[in-house]
This record gives C-alpha cells, structure tokens and sequence, in this order.
C-alpha cells in the first residue's frame, strides 16, 4: 500500500522576498537609489546648511526651496519617457541611457554650483538649481519606470520598494553626514566635489542594470484608449490640459524670479494662499476631471492599437501622441479606480506633508540662533542628523519591509501615518525647551551612556572650546529626536512606496508613478514659503504643531483605503 505524499507547503512572502535578493537587479535598485538622494540632498541639506552659516533668512531660504518643484510637477514631462527610447550618442539600450545622461550632467553641475559663491549669487544659484532639480526628478521618473517594468512578483516589488528606499538613505549619508564633516574641515567646495565624484560613479549602476523583458522587444501596437475617443473630443482635451500646464508653470516662476529680487516682491503667504489652490487644480484637477470626462462619456477601454495609424496628417499624429503620452495614464488609472481614484490622489497629496514641507527647515532649525532655533554646530548636525539619523531611517525601512513582506502593506502604511505625524510633536517640545525629552531620557537612564557619548564627539570638533557647557545634554536631545523621528520616517517611506508601486499599471509605470510621486511633494513644496514667514514671526514650535495635525489627515485617510481594499480584494485585505 503506498502512502500519498503530504502537499508540499508553499514558501512563505517572507522566505520569497529573502529569495529574490540574490539577482542583479536589486545590485542596480542599491545603486541607482543612492545616485537619486545626492541631488536632493546637495540643494535642499547641504546648500541650506551653507546659507544659513552665511547668514541668508529663512524666509529667502524657503521661497529658495521652491526650485525643487521640479519634484512635484515632474509628472509632466514624465510622458516623454513613457516610451523607452534611448539617448542617440550614448551607445546604451533603453531607459538606461538617460539615466546615465542624468548622473553625468548632475555631477558636473555640482561642481559647478560650489564655484559659484552661492551666498552672493541667489539668483545665479537658484538658475543651477533649478537645472539640477530638473535632472534629477527626470532620473527618478526613469528609476522608478525600470523599477516597475523589470519587477516580476509582487515580491520583487516590494522588496525593490525596501532597497530604494534603503540607497536612498545611505546615499543622503554621503550627501549629508561626509558632506558636513568634509564641510566644517575642508570647505563646501570640497564637499560639493566630492558628492559630484560620488554621483559619478554611479554610472555603474546604470550599466548594471538589466532592460526589462518587455522592452528588448520592437512593438508596433501599444495599449491605448485613443481608438475609444473621438477626435473632437481627443484634440481639445489635449490642448485644454497643455494650456492648464503652461499657465501653473507661469504662476511659480513668475513668484520664485519676483521673490528673488527680479521685480516686486510678492508675499510667501498670499502665493500659497491665492495661488496654490489654483495650481493643484490646474495640474491635478483638471487633468483628472478631463480624464475622467473621456472615460465616462465615451465608454472608453484601452485597447491594442498601432503607434503610427497609417493615413493621418502630421496634426493628427501630434494629437495622438499627446493623447497617448498625457490621458492615457490617466485614464488607465480612473478606468480601473472609478471613484476612488480621489482618495488614491488625496492619499497622494498629503501622506507625506509632515517631512515633505520640514525639509528645508531643518538646517535653519538645527543651526539657526534666533527664537527658539537650537544653536548647534555642523559637526553637531552631521553627528545627530546625518549619522543617527541616516542609521535609524535605514533601520525604519528594514523594519517596514520585513513587516510588509510578513504581513502585507496596508497594516503598514496605516501604521506609518500615525508615527510619521506623532513624531513632529517630539520637535515642538525640542523648540519649547525639552522638558518632555529630558524627562524620558532620566527616566530611561539613556541620558548617561548619550550625554557621555556627546561629550566624547564634542571633543572631536574644530571649534570644541566654543561649545556651552550643557553640550552633551542638548546633543543627548537631538540625537533621540532625530532618531525616533528618522525610524518613522524610514518606516513611512517604505510603505509609501509599496502602496504606489501596487497602484501603478506597469504599462503606463512612467508617468502614473511619477503622478502619484509628484503629488507626495506637492503640498509641502508649495506650503514652505508660507512656513518660512510663519517661523520668521513666530518660530518653530508653531509648525510642528500645525504638522502634526495636518499628518492626521493621512491617517484618517488610510484607514478608508485599507477598507476600500479589504472590500475589493477580501483575500489579501492586508495587501
């Protein structure tokens, strides 16, 4: 008699993500992480952290930040990459060769920037940055387009969500930690050459990287909701969003050049108060409603059809293209969604606000000496926030991707929210005087082995003798802030990126990515001038406050999508 053989038990998500781990593909994902941080980080953390020891306000500092808009609204020219062509005299497949030309380009331009005085030429300075800030949103459009496309599981998706994010932060370690050091040692021209030598080297990771299987393949169809729409339709539908586009582009510019000097100032507070909700409608909004207009009217479905309809003039294939490269997504997105795709956008919008419109303040908090600015040193600075605080965001997003792979993403996107928000109270009471922490740390008794540790730095440093004499309290402070408030931070991010790589068709992975990634700074790039007048008049702890219950709002938010997906997917309600 034989004996039937017990049912082999199928790995578990956790066993299968450790699996994918041994591939070239997540070599590249570390790689190309970290050349994505370093453009970022020398604008927003290192050219700050030189402006502020220059002297510059904070209030020039933050309307100086809008240059990074370029992350915000890089959704619109991320149709240009939907296709993955490659860059004619760069002897690279695909996508591959732009994102080369980007890590070249941005390298040089580093260098550049350092050797041109930033604090006497804002305005010089603002021109390279905006350049950069141009270049590296359109890297990351690239990144996260091969990210998608080359991803073949669920697993790998989330596992390449984790290693992002995890190059990412170990990335900002050289364009944060070393660069301050270099910086307080050297000088921040040397600083500025030596990330400019690190994103140059990044190219390998370029070369690494393998073509996805769907792009070493010559296609002649696409899918495409253009054959379901007519013409008089498709054509003003195009025209109406492009002119939507323009006209958002010219509010921001026309501030960031009058704010700069260039003409009549305008006040920070009454641009975003006046013009920011206008510019959420007219790149956000509009487009969506147009969307959702030609799905709805015309029954649209996307379907298989010719890149190049034969028999149509030049003005009808311009239409088309624009169509495919601007609704198609955006339809895809909707068709797939209907309704909820407003709470995929509001999730979008504001999950990300607490650290998103902190960012360029961070610095002027850390260094500055008015209000309730806390005074530190650079070396303080990089010790605290740029070796702690790289540490625990690494640690964040480990924990937030071995927790995603054992008990799915919505848990951890729910719980992210909470701790991202709670966090910025740890900052307010730092601005009120740290009754709060210094009563944690005696009576966790961390205040011993931490203080210690801080007096140790402290005698590491150039300017040691100038330090008061509470040092190693007020670094003991710092560093347990920036700690807990990275960890969440990390944790966050990691289940930010699972959720909107799982929303995305890897069809349209371009653009519908670098939508919903654009929309995760958009709110916080547009509210930091408005911060920046707020910290001028009141100082610091008022933001952190009003951070913390914005951050409420993402939470609130999240619970709603995590029952949406438990009713539409019953059988992975945690995924």
């Amino acid at each position: 008699m034989s004996e039937t053989a017990a049912p082999t038990k199928p790995p578990s998500r956790l066993a299968r993500a450790f699996r994918a781990l041994n591939d070239r593909r997540m070599a590249a994902m570390l790689i190309l992480a970290f050349a994505a941080s370093i453009p970022y980080g020398a604008i927003v953390g290192v050219l700050t952290a030189w402006l502020t020891q220059e002297g510059v306000d904070t209030d020039t500092i933050g309307v100086l930040s809008l240059v990074t808009i370029g992350y915000s609204f890089k959704y619109l020219w991320a149709p240009l990459f939907q296709t993955p062509h490659g860059v004619p005299f760069i002897p690279v497949a695909g996508r591959r060769s732009w994102l080369i030309l980007c890590q070249a380009s941005i390298a040089v331009l580093l260098i550049v920037l350092a050797l041109s005085n930033p604090p006497q030429n804002i305005g010089l300075v603002a021109l390279i940055c905006f350049v950069i800030l141009i270049l590296g949103p359109t890297h990351d459009i690239i990144l996260d387009a091969w990210r998608i496309e080359v991803a073949r599981s669920d697993e790998d998706k989330d596992l390449m969500s984790a290693l992002y994010q995890f190059g990412y932060k170990s990335g900002g370690f050289i364009s944060g930690f070393i660069a301050l050091l270099v910086a307080a040692r050297g000088g921040w021209i040397v600083a500025y050459v030596m990330m400019a030598s690190f994103m140059a080297l990044t190219v390998l990771g370029s070369l690494l990287a393998p073509e996805p299987e769907y792009n070493k393949h010559e296609h002649k169809t696409r899918l495409s909701f253009l054959p379901t729409v007519p013409a008089k339709m498709a054509v003003p539908a195009v025209a109406f969003v492009s002119l939507c586009w323009s006209a958002a582009f010219l509010m921001i510019g026309t501030f960031a050049v009058r704010r700069l000097g260039f003409g009549e100032a305008l006040s920070s507070r009454k641009f975003v108060s006046e013009q920011g909700p206008l510019i959420v409608l007219l790149t956000v909004v509009a487009p969506a409603v147009v969307a959702a207009v030609l799905v709805v009217r015309n029954r649209a479905v996307a379907t298989e059809a010719p890149l190049m309809p034969a028999g149509t003039g030049r003005g009808a294939k311009l239409a088309g293209t624009l169509f495919r490269a601007i609704f198609d997504p955006l339809m895809d997105l909707i068709y797939r969604l209907r309704w909820w795709t407003i709470l995929v956008l509001a999730l979008a919008l504001t999950y990300r606000f607490t650290d998103a419109v902190w960012g360029s303040f961070a610095y002027p908090f850390y260094l500055g000496t008015h209000m309730d600015a806390l005074g530190h040193s650079l070396d303080d600075v990089a010790i605290a926030s740029k070796f702690f605080g790289v540490i625990a965001t690494i640690l964040g997003s480990l924990l937030g991707a071995t927790l995603i792979a054992m008990v799915g993403r919505m848990p951890v996107f729910f719980i992210g929210g909470i701790i991202a928000a709670v966090t910025n109270l740890l900052y307010a009471d730092l601005a009120a005087g740290a009754h709060a922490l210094d009563a944690f740390l005696a009576a966790t008794h961390l205040d011993g082995p931490m203080v210690a540790f801080a007096n140790w730095a402290a005698t590491l440093q150039p300017e040691a003798i100038s330090l008061p004499p509470d040092q190693g309290q007020r670094m003991a402070r710092l560093m347990i802030t920036i700690f807990a408030e990275n960890i969440a931070g990390g944790f966050a991010l990691v289940a930010m990126t699972a959720y909107l790589t799982a929303v995305v068709n890897p069809r349209f992975a371009a653009v519908q990515y670098a939508l919903l990634a654009s929309l995760t700074m958009l709110i916080g790039t547009l509210g930091r001038p408005w911060l920046g007048e707020m910290i001028e008049r009141n100082g610091f702890h008022d933001v952190f406050i009003v951070t913390f219950w914005l951050g409420g709002v993402a939470v609130a938010l999240s619970v709603l999508e995590w029952w949406r997906l438990s009713r539409a997917f019953p059988a992975k309600a945690v995924d």
